[in-house]
């Protein structure tokens, strides 16, 4: 998605020499395809404003008029019909306007926020969450969770639905990782990677996309679209074999945690017995059943590290068992029925790469894979 910037646009029949009203305008609302579709002329008052405006697109800061009425209609561009039209006060002060809606799981319209620009405390930043992603019809099947990557909700943010928008959130300066996930977590649906919010920033951060015209994402005002990581889903959740009998790997995925973890069942490399081999994602607590520091989860090729377990006693925690760190690799998903495991597994075999083939049926699988 492009960012473009138009605060050296007048908005024609305003004077902005003593204005009253000012507003941020972003286009998310993805009613096409493709992102040339959604190109749209803006007009305010009847007279035009923005044109040649497409998905993802916002301005800087425009300074509007006097407080009052104001009628903003969106037209798709060489259309003469309206496809947005929105009428109401705007007492004076600061606005962010967005175009929002698909018009097929949920209508289009104008979301009109008021935006505080009260600059946060000296190192901290201001930051609200916005949902304008339509990927459901229903309004309850829209709602979200915002969520860091360990899991935990931010600020008591679930249930929120298609249209929501906290108020600002004030934290420290430093890099956030955060994601939106189902209500109850178990799911992820968008997962930015994460992204540093510098002292002093007023950031609006927008959930965006329908999932069929448009992907999912996060747009991050004033900062443009940002880098995505793969939300972990069930995908690679299974029981894998290998070429070899009597040979594969167990894996589990925990999508809250945005982590994977199991264990290689396998013959040490002289053949003179069985050996497992545990992985983990997780870089704080391995083994453990919560994570507070979870790897970065991809698909294409998430890191783990691999242990053993030694020392302990069936059924029994007495004496301890020790989990011993003996390697690091990546595990991937190469499709939907297929797994490789790369690294080296600390088993004397080196750098290794081993691919598994699923026994059984899939309990999910990444669109597209």
């Amino acid at each position: 998605m492009r960012k473009i910037l138009l605060a050296s646009l007048a908005l024609a029949g305003f004077s902005g020499a003593q204005a009253q009203v000012t507003a941020v305008v972003g286009h998310f609302a993805p009613f096409a395809d493709s992102v040339e579709g959604t190109s749209v002329e803006i007009q305010v008052n009847g007279a035009t404003a923005l044109t040649d405006v497409v998905f993802g697109d916002f301005t800087d800061r425009l300074e509007l008029g006097e407080a009052g009425e104001y009628t903003v209609e969106i037209f798709p561009t060489g259309s003469a019909d309206a496809a947005i039209s929105f009428t109401g006060e705007l007492a004076e002060g600061d606005y962010t306007l967005l175009a929002t809606g698909d018009g097929a799981n949920q209508d289009l319209g104008l979301l009109a926020l008021t935006d505080d620009l009260t600059p946060p405390a000296e190192e901290n930043v201001r930051f609200r969450v916005v949902h304008a992603a339509p990927f459901a019809d229903s309004l309850s099947a829209t709602e979200v969770s915002i969520r860091t990557d360990a899991g935990d909700v931010v600020a008591g943010l679930t249930g929120v639905p298609f249209g929501g928008a906290s108020d600002f959130i004030e934290v420290p300066a430093g890099t956030y990782d955060l994601k939106v996930s189902s209500n109850d977590g178990s799911s992820n649906f968008i997962d930015p990677a994460a992204a540093e919010l510098p002292a002093g920033a007023l950031v609006t951060i927008i959930a965006t996309g329908d999932g069929a015209n448009q992907p999912l994402g996060i747009s991050a005002l004033p900062i443009g679209a940002l880098p995505l990581e793969t939300p972990a889903d069930l995908t690679a959740t299974g029981l894998f074999t290998s070429e070899f009998a009597g040979q594969g790997t167990q894996v589990q995925v925990y999508p809250r945690q945005d982590r994977i973890v199991g264990f290689i069942y396998t013959f040490n490399i002289d053949g003179t017995g069985q050996e497992w081999i545990h992985f983990d994602s997780c870089n704080s607590a391995p083994g453990a059943a919560e994570c507070a520091t979870p790897g970065s989860y991809d698909v294409n090729g998430t890191p783990v590290t691999f242990y053993r377990s030694t020392g302990g006693a069936f059924n029994s925690g007495d004496p301890a068992a020790e989990l011993v760190e003996t390697g690091s690799g990546m595990i991937g998903i190469v499709d939907c029925d297929t797994l490789l495991i790369g690294g080296d597994l600390g088993n004397g075999a080196g750098e290794v790469a081993i691919e598994y083939t699923r026994l059984g049926d899939r309990i999910t699988c990444t669109p597209g894979l």
